[in-house]
């Protein structure tokens, strides 16, 4: 081939950041442009440059579209870097929403745990109020009927202590009755006695010393005299005690009829206090067994709430494990890219048409 000469050797072609490639393209047309001033000689020189041009154009055109998809991928590389930036600042921000809410699922399902023992708890003593509401209205049933039956006693009682104040005022009557018999029949014997003696004074006999008639009939009247005294006094101790004894037993009954009185009254006003004592027990009760119950009922609302928010919780992290795959994938297409892009700065450098010059 012929030589070319050291003015119209080719300079070697360098594409820079800075400039662009049309710059370039237009620098090493205008070297291979053949002057004027060549001779003959050189034309076939020329033909071979022209030829070179074209491949030299050709390999610039390669160049720059190297250098535009270069470009295309170190944007899109920066776009992808921002992506991952917000999707990691994203994740870093939902990471820490997730250990808020393990935080607050931890608690909450200590706060279950605690409200599953206390519901237990709650209705094991339900159970055990239940048990006692049901024994308490057993012996109120009982005391009642029990009570009941003291009323009719004492009613009954009421009934025998009037019957006995009628039979005392009965035995009183009957007793003054007899008393006034008895006076009467006292004053009537001593009367008939005052008669008779009256009589035998006033019969104006001659007594004679030495009649011994005479003094035997006054023995005998003294005699007479003295058994009627003595039965008379018999007949009315004997009353008397009989009526006494009477009365004693009488009043003694009535004594006692009144003291059995008095203990179903205090007996009655004991099962009345008792009574009144089960009343307030079972009020109190009740109340436990309806506070208990609105306990029970309250804890429901925060059982449900809790596994409402387990629930949410649950959506929530299978939402962040998609989103987290999307970011996986997301990254795995820029590993892929940033493979492409080192693997296209990796490419050898285009060796010059001179030999000893080439593009960078």
């Amino acid at each position: 081939p012929a030589a070319v000469s050291p003015s119209r050797s080719a300079r070697p072609v360098s594409v820079s950041p800075s400039s662009g490639f049309h710059s370039q393209r237009r620098r090493v047309t205008h070297s291979l442009q053949p002057s004027s001033r060549d001779g003959p000689d050189t034309l076939s020189g020329d033909m071979k440059h022209k030829s070179e041009k074209e491949v030299l154009q050709a390999l610039n055109d390669r160049f720059a579209g190297y250098i535009d998809k270069v470009r295309n991928l170190e944007m899109h590389n920066r776009n992808l870097e921002a992506e991952a930036e917000a999707l990691r600042q994203s994740q870093s921000g939902r990471s820490s929403v997730g250990e808020r809410y393990d935080r607050e699922l931890c608690v909450l399902r200590a706060e279950l745990q605690h409200l599953t023992g206390d519901r237990a708890r709650a209705a094991a003593e339900y159970e055990h109020l239940d048990d006692d509401i049901h024994h308490l209205h057993a012996r109120l049933n009982e005391e009642t009927r029990h009570r009941e039956e003291l009323q009719s006693a004492a009613r009954a009682m009421q009934k025998y202590a009037e019957e006995c104040r009628l039979a005392r005022a009965d035995l009183d009557k009957k007793l003054v009755v007899l008393e006034e018999e008895a006076d009467f029949l006292r004053s009537n014997h001593e009367e008939e006695v005052a008669e008779l003696l009256a009589q035998i004074n006033d019969a104006q006999i001659n007594f004679d010393t030495r009649d011994v008639g005479t003094a035997d009939l006054t023995s005998a009247l003294r005699e007479i005299r003295a058994q009627l005294d003595n039965q008379a006094t018999i007949s009315a101790t004997h009353a008397e005690q009989w009526f006494k004894g009477n009365s004693v037993s009488n009043q003694d009954a009535i004594r006692g009829t009144q003291e059995e009185i008095l203990e179903y009254r205090r007996q009655l006003q004991s099962r009345s206090i008792e009574l009144e004592m089960l009343r307030g027990t079972k009020e109190s009760l009740e109340r436990q067994r309806m506070e208990n119950e609105d306990r029970h009922q309250e804890d429901l609302n925060s059982l449900k709430t809790i596994n409402q928010l387990d629930h949410e919780l649950k959506t929530t992290k299978w939402e962040m494990a998609s989103q987290l795959r999307d970011y996986q994938e997301l990254l795995n297409v820029k590993m892929a890219l940033d493979i492409e892009i080192a693997a296209y700065r990796l490419l050898p450098p285009t060796p010059s048409v001179y030999g000893h010059h080439h593009y960078t």
